[in-house]
């Protein structure tokens, strides 16, 4: 029997079908972060924040402005390339492709994607701390939710990458005996 067309493969195909749509959705509202960038690029007053530190933009020099965007601009890149990996894991899973070497691509590219962002992450509240202790010589630091969010985003990318590589070796070597 051919796992790939298993009854409930259509069921797969009908909510992957919905996820697509709102990750297409959900790009949508990252690509508005690109203007967004632009117009905090130009405007002369408000606040930025860096790691858990508010940083008023009159006090900010261009090129320390020019980082902090920067920094917003590749985690803004990242999470399109994340969005874009889940985006075509659900294509394959439209398709009924579940167990596919596509699929799992698809799943191994946004667990990758995923590992830099939290880097990103950790590299954008470090310097928040570096300003925030140049400023008011104290630490004051917490990476619990960050590191909650990757616990939970890290087991749950590599338990979906074990059960399709599982799956896969399954399918080929049920092809195989028949």
């Amino acid at each position: 029997m051919d796992i790939q067309t298993h009854s409930r493969t259509r069921q797969i195909k009908q909510l992957s079908r919905y996820l697509f749509i709102a990750l297409t959705g959900f790009r949508y509202l990252l690509l508005l972060g690109w203007p967004a960038i632009v117009v905090v690029a130009f405007i002369p007053s408000g606040s930025l924040y860096l790691g858990d530190a508010l940083i008023p933009i009159e006090n900010m020099s261009l090129p320390f402005k020019g980082g902090i965007l920067a920094l917003y601009a590749v985690g803004l890149t990242i999470m399109l390339r994340i969005n874009h990996h889940f985006r075509a894991l659900m294509k394959q899973f439209m398709q009924g492709h579940i167990f596919g070497p596509e699929a799992i691509a698809s799943v191994r590219g946004a667990l990758h994607s995923g590992m830099v962002f939290f880097i990103l992450s950790w590299l954008y509240v470090l310097f928040g701390l570096i300003y925030d202790y140049s400023i008011n010589s104290e630490l004051d630091f917490s990476f619990v939710t960050e590191i909650a969010i990757a616990c939970i985003y890290f087991g749950l990318m590599y338990t979906l990458l074990w059960a399709l590589e599982i799956g896969a070796d399954l399918n080929e070597e049920s092809e195989k005996t028949i």
